[in-house]
C-alpha cells in the first residue's frame, strides 16, 4: 500500500468513526498547524497540539455529531481531502464540510476546513 493510501485509508477510518486527532497520537506532529474558518465561533489558525485541545471540545458543542456522515475521502501526493454533512447542534441546519489534511510521509503536519452553506435539513 502507499503512503497516501495509507493516509486515505487512516482519514476515512478516524473520520468514518467520528473519533478526534488525537485518538491517533503516532499519526500527527506534535506542531500540526490548523486552520478553522472565520466564520465560525471558533474560527481561526491553530498551532500545536495543545492548541487543538482547547479549541476542539467548542467544535463537539458546535455539531451535533450524532448525524456526521462521511461523504468521500479523496488524495494525491501528500494531500487528502474528506467531505462531510453534519447537523448544526440544536438547529435543523446542515453543513457540507471539505477537509484538507496534508502530510508529511505518514504524520499529519497541516488541516485546512472549508465549510459550504449550512441548508435545513429537507
Amino acid at each position: 500500500m502507499s503512503t497516501i493510501d495509507e493516509n486515505k485509508a487512516f482519514i476515512r477510518e478516524m473520520l468514518g468513526s467520528k473519533k478526534q486527532l488525537t485518538d491517533y497520537p503516532d499519526r500527527f506532529d506534535p506542531d500540526i498547524t490548523m486552520h478553522e474558518p472565520q466564520m465560525l465561533r471558533f474560527g481561526g489558525d491553530y498551532q500545536g497540539i495543545e492548541a487543538f485541545r482547547e479549541f476542539y471540545p467548542e467544535v463537539r458543542r458546535y455539531y451535533d455529531f450524532s448525524t456526521w456522515k462521511l461523504l468521500g475521502v479523496y488524495g494525491e501526493g501528500e494531500t487528502v481531502f474528506a467531505t462531510t454533512s453534519v447537523t448544526i447542534a440544536n438547529t435543523d441546519r446542515i453543513m457540507y464540510i471539505a477537509e484538507q489534511f496534508t502530510f508529511s510521509g505518514r504524520k499529519l503536519v497541516d488541516v485546512r476546513v472549508h465549510v459550504c452553506d449550512a441548508a435545513n435539513k429537507a
